[in-house]
């Protein structure tokens, strides 16, 4: 039982697809000013595991509000503008997700996988966990990821938070934060952004306004960046 995925181009490992699960109305904090034509390098570093091309994925069914997650890459992957790791290996992860019955709104992960990054850099772990609870019309959530290397320089920890409102049925605003701590830098990556959303029959009007400073650690690369977005359903 369940649902096997292969992507051949684009796909999302367990902790890839969970790189970011605290709620907002519209983009990620870290988004916007992830991918630039300027600035001083090549956009937000953001640790979500192994995805990429040639992906096989697995995602149980719920049983009583728990689930599981598995997926496989078997090729090697080079370091992005959205990743502080590149890979010399394969890279598999697995995780569960809980979204307990006897407390509604209330979903939990932990997603753990295994990498390595260079032929001197053997082993690494990298691993995720969230919480995420919505009560009325709030939604908070919460999560922890971590590179766990054999050397300082590429071990790398991530922190996000955010809440978001739905003032109504047509109308919802959020915040969040994004705190990157960079083995080999001093400085944190850190963004903050605010996203709202409004539907109106078949149209929707999205907005985010992000701010970024130390880009990949980098004390002279901040960035702000804005982005409206209007689609329709037909």
């Amino acid at each position: 039982m369940g649902t096997v995925t292969f992507a051949g181009h684009g796909g999302d490992s367990v902790i890839g697809g969970w790189d970011d699960i605290t709620p907002s109305a519209y983009e990620e904090v870290w988004a916007i000013t992830s991918t630039r034509a300027g600035g001083t390098n090549s956009g937000n570093i953001v640790l979500n595991g192994g995805s990429g091309n040639d992906l096989w994925r697995y995602d149980s069914p719920s049983f009583s509000g728990v689930s599981f997650h598995a997926s496989y890459n078997s090729a090697a992957g080079s370091a992005s503008a959205a990743n502080a790791a590149g890979r010399t290996s394969s890279y598999s992860d697995m995780g569960i997700m809980i979204a307990p019955e006897m407390v509604e709104g209330l979903s939990i992960g932990y997603a753990i996988g295994e990498f390595d990054e260079a032929a001197d850099v053997l082993g690494t772990d990298a691993s995720t966990m969230w919480a995420k609870y919505a009560y009325g019309p709030v939604t908070v959530g919460i999560q922890s990821t971590e590179y766990d290397a054999t050397t300082s320089a590429n071990s790398d920890e991530s922190t996000a938070m955010g809440i978001s409102y739905a003032i109504s049925d047509s109308l919802s605003v959020s915040y969040g934060t994004h705190e990157v701590d960079l083995g080999d830098q001093t400085n944190d990556q850190e963004s903050t952004g605010y996203s709202v959303s409004y539907t109106m029959g078949g149209a929707t009007i999205a907005a985010s306004k992000n701010k970024t400073d130390n880009i990949r650690g980098t004390a002279t690369d901040d960035e702000d960046s804005f982005e409206i977005n209007l689609s329709f359903a037909f």
